[in-house]
């Protein structure tokens, strides 16, 4: 379940900084070494310039979300919100016209039937514990995404463990301009592509 490759752009200077700063840092004591060695004002102003930069990358990606994290953000809530069951947050995610699908694509669980479906799963079947083993997430142009995770439950007692593979689409419309799934496509069950009749 792979997805395209985010922006460098926005990894290196939004969502993970560090590559940046550590050049910005280790440029910044070079240059301080060379300019007290040499007696050049020039390079120490430029130590200093490359500090402010690092510091700036820093504060930039703290100011900043970018989409493809908002993304995996509501993925993990989303995981977290099926185990135990929270409506509120499921109902916040969750597009009132979002579909189940099946891994080539084909409907298993029509719109408006889809938390209704999930909140009778959780009544019939206990979940002790549920984590994220795997998770990434792209945005598209035109206000649409995607996301990838697999999850790995321990089911209640005597039900054993459980990994599956989800690839979600996302979409963001309406005014307040949130990221919903309007797309949950369950693509493998404890290593191979899902089939329709493991559906609860």
């Amino acid at each position: 379940m792979q997805l395209d490759s985010p922006s460098l752009f926005d990894v290196l200077l939004f969502e993970s900084p560090w590559a940046v700063m550590i050049v910005c840092l280790v440029a910044a004591l070079i240059l301080f070494m060379s300019g007290q060695r040499r007696q050049k004002t020039g390079l120490l102003i430029a130590g200093f310039v490359a500090i402010a930069i690092a510091g700036g990358v820093y504060l930039l990606s703290n100011l900043v979300t970018t989409d493809r994290e908002q993304l995996m953000t509501n993925t993990r809530n989303l995981v977290q919100a099926t185990a135990p069951l929270d409506s509120a947050v499921l109902n916040r995610l969750v597009d009132p016209n979002a579909v189940v699908t099946g891994p080539n694509g084909g409907i298993w669980v029509n719109a408006g039937d889809v938390l209704p479906r999930l909140n009778s799963v959780a009544n019939r079947r206990a979940i002790a514990s549920q984590s994220i083993r795997y998770l990434d997430a792209i945005a598209h142009e035109g206000n649409w995404g995607e996301s990838v995770v697999t999850v790995h439950t321990e089911a209640g007692t005597g039900s054993g463990q459980l990994n599956t593979g989800w690839r979600l689409r996302w979409e963001r419309n309406g005014d307040d301009g949130a990221w919903r799934v309007v797309d949950i496509r369950w693509m493998r069950f404890n290593g191979v592509e899902t089939p329709q009749s493991i559906l609860p």
